[in-house]
């Protein structure tokens, strides 16, 4: 070969840009886009609403397509929970989807990331998946008295419609959904899969890809 040319790689091969390879979790994140697939797999927080941009342009690509053609959509979790006002929003764009959205609890379904995951049309789980619904926390609540107060009457409003968000997407009794949530509420798959938590069993990985 000539020695012009070994030169030649050899210099390019020493710059640094010449090496850099695409971050393995970028790659990850377009081939899961590609595929239509959302991982929720840690806190809900202001972070998720990238999602609700990524639904409605699947929404758009398929706007000319029959609902019962449409590739589904497919969220992922094993999360604790989190931002309450965030579990909201991607609720209702879940909920206003027309392209199908499936839930597949893979470990821990917890607090807000359970809302997330009920508002899903099919709802997938793992055996040893598990929910927690509770009422969760106002520990955060500071002020004055008006403040309080006014804080204290927003947090009732909320629990009052987590109760009944329980109620409308699952078939428990209310008055035990009602008693439950008073602490954390630990759900294993033969009760969620009864009481229509899940729709569906993980039996063969095929779901899931």
């Amino acid at each position: 070969m000539d020695q012009k040319f070994i030169d030649l790689l050899l210099s390019l091969c020493s710059e640094e840009s010449n090496l850099d390879l695409p971050s393995p979790s970028l790659v990850q994140y377009y081939k899961d886009y590609a595929n239509r697939v959302i991982w929720i797999d840690g806190e809900v927080n202001g972070d998720l609403f990238s999602t609700v941009s990524q639904i409605v342009q699947w929404n758009r690509e398929d706007r000319r397509v029959p609902v019962s053609d449409r590739k589904p959509i497919k969220i992922l979790f094993n999360s604790p929970g989190g931002d309450l006002d965030t579990a909201e929003t991607l609720v209702s764009i879940i909920k206003l989807s027309k392209t199908p959205i499936y839930g597949f609890a893979l470990g821990m379904v917890a607090s807000a990331a359970s809302l997330v995951y009920l508002s899903c049309h099919r709802r997938f789980m793992l055996p040893n998946g598990y929910f927690i619904f509770h009422r969760g926390s106002c520990s955060n609540i500071g002020g004055n008295y008006n403040e309080i107060q006014a804080a204290m009457d927003d947090y009732r409003i909320q629990i009052e419609k987590m109760e009944k968000f329980y109620i409308e997407n699952t078939t428990f009794p209310e008055e035990i959904i009602k008693e439950k949530i008073k602490t954390d509420w630990y759900i294993r798959s033969d009760e969620a899969l009864k009481y229509k938590v899940a729709t569906d069993l993980i039996e063969d990985i095929e779901v899931l890809l």
